[in-house]
């Protein structure tokens, strides 16, 4: 892959050329296109690194696999929602906005029954939270409410995270829209 700078010299170099004939040979847009996922991609590496410091600082014990593996599912697009033991989320992946609705800063602090409502399956939901109680790993589906009420299926992996010393620490929930 070209770095950004070859890249806009290449373009500089087929403008001037095209120039010369009277014609353009892509448009502009292409570089645009180009550029925005560059932002894109540098966005993903920005998040893994967090995630990255996050296990650092929390001192996760995540064989390399399980780790990759969450971090292959952050560069695909999965939201990632880190909760403490008393369910409030501490932290989410930027894909969180984009299937939510709500912003980090508005769910921060808050538990994930904000995304709750009155068609969440109510045995599923107690299924998942006596899963939680007991340090267990759970997956299942929930129909979940966006910010601005509509409902859309979620499927929710949540695995408990030890600390080095067999501490649970933590929760994350691994979520991808159902369609």
């Amino acid at each position: 892959m070209l770095s950004s700078e070859s890249y806009i010299e290449l373009v500089n170099r087929g403008y001037s050329r095209a120039q010369q004939h009277g014609n353009r040979p892509y448009p502009v847009a292409s570089y645009e296109i180009f550029m925005l996922d560059q932002a894109q991609h540098r966005a993903k590496r920005k998040e893994a690194a967090v995630f990255q410091a996050l296990s650092d600082i929390f001192d996760w014990k995540l064989p390399r696999q399980q780790r990759n593996g969450y971090l292959k599912k952050l560069g695909t697009g999965s939201t990632l929602v880190l909760t403490d033991q008393t369910k409030t989320i501490l932290w989410t992946s930027n894909s969180f906005l984009a299937m939510t609705g709500f912003t980090r800063a508005e769910s921060i602090g808050r538990t994930p029954g904000i995304l709750q409502g009155p068609g969440t399956d109510r045995a599923t939901l107690l299924t998942v939270r006596d899963s939680i109680r007991h340090g267990s790993p759970i997956k299942a589906d929930l129909l979940n409410y966006r910010k601005n009420g509509e409902s859309y299926l979620c499927r929710v992996s949540i695995d408990p995270l030890f600390s080095h010393q067999g501490e649970l620490t933590h929760f994350l929930a691994v979520e991808n829209e159902v369609r």
